[in-house]
């Protein structure tokens, strides 16, 4: 009996590649608001895209194929989006990560070895930073 329900027991390729896509989705999805929280927190538009950068990559460390996490930061003025050179008067700073993702489970089911993950978050700039 136990050697029947070893083999039918087993949940199938695709209910277990749903609960990684799920998990890497929500993997991501936390580094963007990891990434974003510590951006916020920056004197400088330089800054803001290094502490992007080290908080996704510590969030997903081992997990993007090729190595770190890409991050894309942006600048916001009453909703407008705005340049780098506008950081000092900015309102709200938005974080995107994107990680490349290697699916090889994925490959027996049909679907592409790897895949690109992302998401964005948002964020107030501090306000009682000095970024004058």
């Amino acid at each position: 009996m136990a050697a029947v329900c070893a083999r039918a027991c087993q949940p199938p390729g695709l209910v277990a590649a749903g609960g990684q896509w799920l998990n890497l989705t929500g993997k991501v999805g936390s580094a963007a608001r990891d990434a974003v929280r510590g951006a916020s927190l920056a004197r400088t538009f330089a800054d803001a895209q290094a502490n992007a950068q080290a908080a996704a990559q510590s969030d997903l460390a081992g997990v993007c194929s090729g190595g770190a996490p890409a991050t894309k930061v942006q600048l916001f003025d009453n909703g407008a989006p705005v340049g780098a050179g506008d950081f000092a008067a900015a309102q709200d700073i938005e974080v995107t990560v994107s990680c490349v993702a290697n699916l090889a489970a994925f490959h027996v089911i049909g679907f592409p070895v790897s895949q690109t993950f992302g998401d964005t978050a948002a964020a107030p700039l501090d306000p009682f930073e000095d970024r004058g």
